[in-house]
Order: structure tokens, then sequence, then C-alpha cells
């Protein structure tokens, strides 16, 4: 007699102890924490991470920035520097050409259906850092037309494939992808016009901070590892600043300035992971331009009333 039997279904089995596959799992969306493990997160019906965790692990991971961090942030430090050798213009195009790919990255990472909103996020990024080279009132004109172009972009924007976008989500998509990033890269085009010594000062500052957060927060235990060196890394070279009084700064000023870099480059990459959906989603574009969008603005405000 033949020791097979039916199974559910009317499938066949043959005597062998069934493999349990164990309790059904939940969808999950995979969220890269500072360490580089992946950790799961639920998960909503846009296949986005949703409620609290999604959005602490977000802030926290975003200064993570996987693969080859180093060589861009070596091959960006010489662009840069070599730009400002050139004069405002040279800068200008280095900024833009940086913050609209990293306007077309971070659309881009929400998902398809917004490719209106990639394209304006891009062009716009990109044209306020070379409206800056004109001054700050070509910028405030500039900043004003991304609104209104992203808002006619977004009422005219058609769904794709019966996937209906709202028009102000659409607008809302498009200026938090990009002109954040391209007024942080204008502002350091402004801070360069007024004073080339100045942004050079700043480059080294903002630099030094990404060197030391990347060399101690990779694989660090915590996430506070890597923003903690780069801080002092920050406040040594402000100290040396203070000491030979270099640029147009004073001892005072030094520790002002070099003070207001310690604070805000580690708070510009937080900011930068509330653009994208998870901690991951963002570009290399964007991760160059993250420690910037807080401290450039500063710096400007600051130069004008220090040098006026």
């Amino acid at each position: 007699m033949s020791d097979t039997r039916a199974g559910r279904g009317g499938r066949r089995a043959t005597g062998q102890t069934p493999v349990d596959p164990g309790p059904p799992t939940r969808p999950t969306s995979a969220v890269v924490s500072r360490s580089g493990a992946r950790s799961a997160a639920p998960t909503g019906a846009d296949g986005h991470p949703t409620g609290p965790t999604s959005w602490v692990e977000r802030v926290v991971a975003g200064h993570t920035r996987p693969g080859h961090r180093g060589r861009w942030g070596v091959a960006w430090f010489a662009i840069a520097c070599a730009a400002l050798a050139v004069g405002p213009v040279a800068i200008a195009v280095v900024f833009a050409l940086v913050a609209g790919v990293a306007g077309l990255q971070t659309a881009a990472a929400w998902g398809r259906g917004r490719r209106a909103a990639q394209l304006v996020a891009g062009v716009g990024a990109a044209a306020l850092p070379l409206a800056a080279v004109a001054g700050t009132g070509l910028l405030g004109l500039a900043s004003i037309l991304f609104g209104v172009v992203a808002l006619v972009v977004g009422l005219r924007a058609r769904p794709a494939r019966g996937r209906r976008v709202a028009p102000l989500a659409l607008a809302g998509i498009a200026l938090r992808s990009g002109w954040w990033l391209g007024f942080g890269a204008a502002c350091a085009v402004v801070v360069g016009r007024t004073d080339r010594f100045a942004l050079l000062i700043l480059l080294v500052l903002v630099s030094a901070y990404e060197v030391g957060d990347y060399l101690v927060g990779t694989g660090a235990g915590t996430p506070v590892e890597g923003p903690i060196a780069g801080v002092v890394a920050v406040a040594v070279l402000t100290f040396t600043l203070s000491v030979f009084q270099l640029g147009p700064f004073d001892t005072q000023a030094a520790w002002v300035f070099g003070g207001l870099a310690a604070v805000l480059t580690p708070l510009g990459p937080m900011v930068a992971s509330t653009f994208v959906p998870t901690a991951s989603a963002g570009g290399p574009a964007l991760r160059r331009l993250d420690s910037w969008i807080l401290v450039a603005p500063a710096w400007m405000w600051m130069l004008w009333n220090y040098l006026g």
C-alpha cells in the first residue's frame, strides 16, 4: 500500500514532515540606520514608511551617506576651490550644477507620476545660484517665480496611469525637493560674491565637519559620534582662524562665525532628511549640499552685518 496520501486541495504528499512556513509577515520598508543595518518600518498605501519610528530613524540617520562618500567629498572640495580661484560666475555654475542634480534626485525619490515636479525642482534649484550672481534682488525674484511655476505645473500636470496627485501636493514636492537646496547654494554664492576668502573659510569648515563625521561616524555604535567628531574638527579650525585672524574676520568674529558653523552644519543633514521619503532615498548630490542649507544663509546674513 502506498504511503502517499491526498493533501489539501487535491495535492499529494509523500509522507515527509511538512515544513511550517511560520507566521504571516507584514509588508515592510527598509530604512537604513546610521550603522548601515536595515531595519523594518511599517508602510502606508504609497509604500512610504509611516508612524513616528520612520520619522525618527529618517532624521537620526540623515547624515549617513553610503557609497563613495569620501571620494565625492575630495572631488567636491577640489572643484569648489578651483571655482573660487576663477571667480563668482564659476562658483555659481558649480553650485548650480550640484543643486540642479540634487533637486532632480530628491523629487525622483517620491516615486512615479511626479516627473513634472522633478523637472521644476531640478531647473529651479539650478536657477537660484545662477540668479545670485546678479545680486539678492534677482535671487528673490527667482524664488518667487520658482513657487509660481511649481503651482502652475502642479495644476496642469496629468495623472500617470490613473494615479492622480493633488496639484498642491505636486507643487509642494517640487518646492520641498528643490527650493531649499537651491536657496542654500545661492546663499553660498552670495557669500563668495561678498568676500571670496570668507567662502573659502566656510568651505574648509564644512569640509572639516564632513571629514570628521565620515571618519568617526562610519561603523560607529551610536549616531552622535560622527557629528561630535565633526564639531570638534570645526572647533579646532575656528581656534586657528581666531589666532591668525584669517580673511575678513578678527578674533571675536572668527568665534562667532565658527560657532555658527559648528551648530548649524550638523543640523543641515537632519533637515535635508525631511526632503525625502526615507533616510536611504537621498541621492549623492543632496548629501553633498545638505550641510550647507542652514549654515550658508546664516553666514550670508551675518557677513552683511559684519562687513556693513
